[in-house]
C-alpha cells in the first residue's frame, strides 16, 4: 500500500541498523528477541508511553507517538 506509514517493528530494525551501521538484513531477526506483531499491535494502541527492549546491544524504546530511540547499552 503506497504511502503507507512502516510498522513500529519496521522502524525499530532501520533505526538499529542506522545505530550500528549495517544493512538492516544483516542483523538477527527481531522476531529472536520481540514478538514484533505483538510489538506493532501494542505501540499501535499506546495513547501515552513508550516500551523499551533490548536489541542487539542496544536498548530500543519506542514511545507512543512512534518515535524510536536507541540508546547503547553499558558493557559490564
Amino acid at each position: 500500500m503506497a504511502g503507507a506509514r512502516p510498522t513500529a517493528s519496521e522502524r525499530v530494525i532501520h533505526r538499529v541498523a542506522e545505530a550500528v551501521e549495517r544493512d538492516p538484513l544483516e542483523l538477527p531477526p527481531l522476531y529472536d528477541h520481540v514478538d514484533a506483531d505483538a510489538l506493532d499491535s501494542l505501540v499501535e494502541g499506546l495513547t501515552d508511553g513508550a516500551v523499551t527492549f533490548t536489541y542487539v546491544g542496544y536498548d530500543v524504546t519506542v514511545q507512543h507517538t512512534g518515535e524510536v530511540l536507541v540508546d547503547e547499552r553499558p558493557r559490564r
